[in-house]
């Protein structure tokens, strides 16, 4: 039976369930069920039926449905959730997600629900959300294993197996008496030592870890460059805050993915969060507006060759071909490049490299379309002069526009500005232009030379 006819029966009856209002039954049924899948399947319910699954569901359940569903659902379950109904579930949650889920709440509904929080946790989260979200510290846990050199393997064994289901166990961290971190002892290091040896002893001290300050995506490059399944966090002072552990990671390629996809659409991933359309609107209109301002340069460049080209009204019939050509090409060019600057396979010192390998690719299949385009022109028209001004304005457009496209991007880069920006509107809007005034100019060339 396909995926999605389990899953849509299993929701109806979960559906009949809610609607039954046998709590008990509804109960034995969920127990049955991952809490990962049924945060999943919120999304086919109604607003009333979330929150009575919800009600029914213990706090440790809750919490893990919570963090897995999407914000915008999480939003609205918790917006009709008492506080001490919050705090409870928070308090079942990794400290990084339940400082996730206090920090999206307002700032007054996040204090009350802090107030419901036993206090060793309360001072904890406290520090958490001081951190910006996108920092190492805004998603590191601080729950980790942390030991003085002296302590032994026995010792740190003891201390995993008392830890909390919440504590990142993927190595113990060796401190001295200020908290400081010496070194590190990976899990397998520690079961193949000697009971009695010291961690000291045992420890690596060539240690990789990432200030608390710095930016989410410098962890999750260290993460994937290491094949770490955690990485330790440290203030200015070395001294252990916490750990970011490779489902974080996941989380963190997720965001930045999601934001440079909605940068290339000249939007915002924090429109996925809004249900106001004014909110929406007010993310995407700026990018509009820039395009608007550039589609009146674009009016102007053809209008300034109006009355200066032989036939003009036989050779703009071809300006939307140069103009979608020149885009496409654009696209991809600034794409590759965009991409290879995230995934950090671009070396400034090939900058030169990269950008003449993407004008000749793009000048290779300028000519091979300008052939064919020119070819189409002569056929409709019967005059060579027109196909070959829009074959050759072709040719020298594709390169211009993958210039562009590779050349932006990198720019960006080095100005310290997200080069996900080149691949939207920006880049677009400058192209028309650009490939307008391609085109007419070299049809003026030729018209007058033959």
């Amino acid at each position: 039976m396909p995926e999605d006819t389990v899953v849509r029966d299993t929701v109806e009856e979960l559906r009949a369930l809610l609607g039954e209002g046998e709590e008990d039954a509804l109960r034995i049924f969920l127990r049955l069920i991952r809490p990962e899948d049924i945060a999943d399947w919120l999304e086919y319910l109604s607003p009333d039926e979330r929150q009575k699954l919800l009600s029914v569901l213990d706090n440790e359940t809750a919490g893990t449905v919570l963090d897995d569903t999407t914000p915008s659902i999480r939003a609205e379950l918790v917006e009709e959730m008492e506080p001490e109904r919050l705090a409870r579930i928070a308090e079942t949650m990794p400290l990084d997600e339940a400082a996730d889920l206090i920090g999206e709440m307002e700032e007054e509904e996040g204090k009350e629900v802090l107030q419901h929080i036993s206090s060793g946790d309360k001072e904890v989260l406290r520090d958490l959300l001081e951190y910006p979200e996108d920092t190492a510290g805004g998603i590191m846990n601080p729950d980790v294993v942390a030991l003085p050199p002296d302590a032994t393997v026995d010792d740190a064994i003891n201390v995993l197996r008392a830890s909390d289901e919440n504590t990142v166990t993927a190595a113990v961290y060796v401190v001295d008496a200020n908290r400081r971190l010496l070194g590190v002892v990976r899990l397998r290091r520690l079961v193949t030592a000697r009971p009695d040896a010291r961690l000291g002893d045992i420890m690596r001290t060539d240690v990789i870890s990432v200030p608390v300050e710095a930016d989410q995506e410098e962890a999750a490059d260290i993460v994937e460059k290491y094949d770490f399944l955690a990485v330790p966090v440290v203030d200015r002072a070395g001294r252990l805050l916490g750990a970011i552990t490779v489902d974080d990671i996941l989380d963190v390629i997720e965001e930045e993915a999601t934001e440079d996809i909605y940068k290339m659409a000249g939007s915002s991933a924090e429109e996925e969060e809004s249900e106001s359309i004014f909110h929406v609107a007010r993310y995407r209109l700026p990018w509009l507006l820039i395009c608007l301002g550039g589609t009146q340069i674009s009016t102007t460049v053809m209008g300034m060759f109006a009355g200066r080209v032989p036939m003009y009204d036989r050779i703009s019939i071809f300006a939307p071909a140069i103009l979608a050509m020149g885009g496409n090409t654009s696209l991809q060019s600034s794409t590759t490049t965009v991409r290879r600057l995230a995934l950090d396979t671009l070396p400034r010192k090939r900058y030169p490299a990269h950008v003449l390998r993407e004008i000749s690719v793009a000048l290779l299949m300028g000519i091979a379309c300008g052939i064919v385009e020119a070819g189409a022109a002569f056929l409709f028209h019967g005059d060579p002069r027109i196909g070959l001004a829009v074959g050759l304005a072709m040719s020298v457009g594709m390169s211009a526009a993958s210039l562009l496209g590779a050349a932006m991007p990198l720019i960006l880069n080095l100005v310290g500005v997200d080069p996900a920006v080149a691949s939207g509107p920006l880049v677009s809007t400058i192209n028309d232009s650009l490939g307008l005034a391609i085109y007419f100019t070299v049809a003026t060339l030729i018209m007058i030379s033959m």
